[in-house]
């Protein structure tokens, strides 16, 4: 990352840290009951479990508010570099293994988009592959520490979740793809971003489904600004490990996301899922998007508009892809473990998405809800709102006042809601995620009996990790489980990492399960 940007994002980070500006303070919560297994009656009645007094409502109100009013001046902080795109994700020593990983597939894909590896700790080896080999697979390792050891007042302290949020801020691309380092590719990501590619021109914003039913609390749209309190059954929870932003439209929704993580441990991450699955960083993302359009709709605030300029030909809104992501697992001595999701690419879900909206609209088709899609059995009055689509041209022709019309420029997103009872023909939408939640694809924890990559089965034979090829062959033209070890030996066995007793063995450990498994 150039020194330029580097000043940017030490700007950022200092006014960041003025705590004043967006702390909550001494205001406290508590949960009643548990809800981890909570699943949504047939009415679908929200989960309710949070404490909160009445004074405490109003200090989050107060500072929710406070922060939302400085938006447009705070977003004019945010440093990148403009018209750059790529792929962010944030490693350290506990998963730089993960990163390598995640590196390895993104080019085997064909991605060209620059990769940058944001870290939150480091190690001898990781300053040694960083430097030696990274560059040549044009990625970079960037030290968060050692980029703020010097700010004044001092860089806030992160933890966990929270690297996260500070790792998209900071990064220098426009546009980002960020993914967790245990996020592996298997299409190429890069048209996402090509000129007129939808849905990233209508939105500038695209999110993935997870599993489970939301459980953000009631109180948190009171907090936000006394908004409307969706249906639990308008959305699957989203996940983090996968998003798409363009930091110029969408500064003010990145750095409200920002605030809800800042706040996260504390407040916002249990007001946002009461302790449901995966809690921690994942709904703070899309809300903030949600949030900030609602708000918007009411009259209530007022987004920052210098990246609307006549004739770009993109526009401000959100898409949440709609595929619902399938598990994958293998049983090892009779026990079945789960291994990864696997999620849509983005723009075929789009075009499955618009073409059953046009059907339904000429009255061609009335299918019921089904179970592999970010559905709602809610009403479906609203479906046939039409999503504002951008083929690119100008919105001025020549000649004309080159006058900024804010309408011109913002898609009414909020009609991804209710098109959960439509069917579209792409119901085998390819897969371009596996994210390995499960089984973490890190190759320095393969000498760890219990990070399972060297499982072996009853006959003590070392087991594949995704299973029988045949399906990978079919759906990705190719082995990328037998890819991925032989990009990855020829990392952890050459010769400068000798050095390192530990990546010795790892591969030699990984020549011999090769041997018995791939070759």
């Amino acid at each position: 990352m150039d020194a330029r940007n580097a000043r940017g994002s030490l700007g950022f980070v200092r006014h960041f840290s003025q705590k004043s500006f967006l702390d909550i303070g001494k205001a406290k919560l508590s949960l009643r009951g548990r809800s981890l297994n909570w699943k949504p009656d047939v009415d679908g009645t929200r989960l309710d479990r949070l404490n909160l007094t009445e004074e405490a409502v109003a200090i989050f109100r107060e500072s929710h508010a406070s922060f939302v009013n400085q938006l447009p001046v705070f977003a004019s902080h945010l440093p990148y570099r403009a018209g750059t795109t790529g792929i962010v994700t944030t490693a350290g020593e506990r998963n730089f293994g993960q990163a390598i990983s995640l590196v390895l597939m993104a080019r085997r894909t064909g991605s060209l988009l620059p990769i940058q590896i944001m870290l939150d700790s480091s190690a001898p080896w990781i300053d040694l592959v960083c430097s030696e080999t990274m560059p040549r697979l044009n990625a970079t390792c960037v030290s968060l520490p050692d980029m703020w050891a010097d700010t004044d007042p001092p860089a806030p302290k992160l933890a966990r979740f929270q690297w996260k949020f500070i790792s998209i801020v900071a990064s220098s691309f426009q546009n980002v793809l960020f993914l967790d380092t245990d996020c592996l590719l298997v299409r190429n990501p890069d048209p996402i971003f090509d000129r007129g590619s939808e849905p990233f021109t209508s939105a500038g914003f695209i999110t993935w489904p997870d599993f489970w039913a939301s459980t953000t609390a009631p109180r948190f749209y009171e907090i936000a600004g006394d908004l409307e309190v969706p249906s639990v059954n308008s959305r699957t929870t989203s996940e983090s490990g996968i998003m798409v932003y363009d930091k110029s439209r969408h500064a003010d929704t990145l750095l409200l996301a920002a605030y809800y993580n800042y706040n996260g441990p504390k407040h916002y991450y249990t007001i946002l899922c009461q302790r449901g699955a995966g809690e921690g960083d994942k709904e703070t993302f899309f809300q903030a998007a949600l949030v900030l359009e609602a708000l918007r709709g009411r009259g209530a605030y007022k987004q920052p508009t210098t990246w609307m300029k006549p004739g770009v030909g993109v526009k401000k809104g959100y898409y949440d892809v709609k595929k619902m992501p399938r598990s994958h697992g293998r049983t090892v001595k009779g026990k079945w473990r789960g291994m990864l999701m696997m999620q849509a690419d983005p723009m075929v879900d789009y075009q499955g998405v618009m073409a059953a909206i046009e059907k339904a609209d000429k009255k061609e088709i009335m299918a019921p809800a089904k179970a592999d899609r970010n559905e709602t059995r809610a009403s479906p009055g609203r479906r046939t709102r039409q999503h504002f689509r951008d083929n690119g041209d100008p919105l001025h022709k020549r000649g004309e006042a080159a006058t900024v019309n804010e309408e011109d420029f913002m898609t009414d997103s909020s009609f991804l809601g209710t098109v959960g009872n439509l069917t579209w023909e792409q119901l085998d939408h390819r897969v371009m995620f596996l994210h390995h939640n499960g089984v973490k694809p890190d190759f320095t924890r393969l000498l760890d009996e219990k990070s399972g990559l060297a499982a072996t089965d009853e006959k003590g034979k070392y087991m594949r990790l995704w299973g029988d090829p045949g399906w990978l062959m079919d759906s990705f033209g190719r082995d990328v489980e037998k890819v991925l070890w032989e990009d990855s030996m020829r990392i952890y066995c050459q010769n400068k990492l000798e050095a390192f007793d530990r990546l010795r063995e790892v591969c030699a450990r990984m020549g011999l399960i090769y041997a018995k498994v791939y070759s």
